[in-house]
């Protein structure tokens, strides 16, 4: 019985990238006061980014011919 990977590198990739993305909203959210502009508006778009485009981008996304 063999199984069928049904992702390809490209969704991997898009993945990653979705991670890399998450990753540096959190981190934007640590630096600076917490009433700047880089943890109260650009890293809540970034995450928010992250998740409801590239990661379903990623999951849902069919790179075969």
């Amino acid at each position: 019985m063999s199984r069928k990977l049904y992702f390809t590198k490209w969704n991997y990739i898009i993945f990653i990238a979705g991670l890399i993305l998450l990753f540096t909203g959190y981190y934007l959210m640590t630096i600076g006061p917490h009433d700047s502009f880089w943890s109260l508006t650009l890293s809540p778009v970034i995450i928010m980014f992250s998740l409801v485009v590239v990661f379903p981008l990623g999951i849902l996304k069919n790179f075969k011919k």
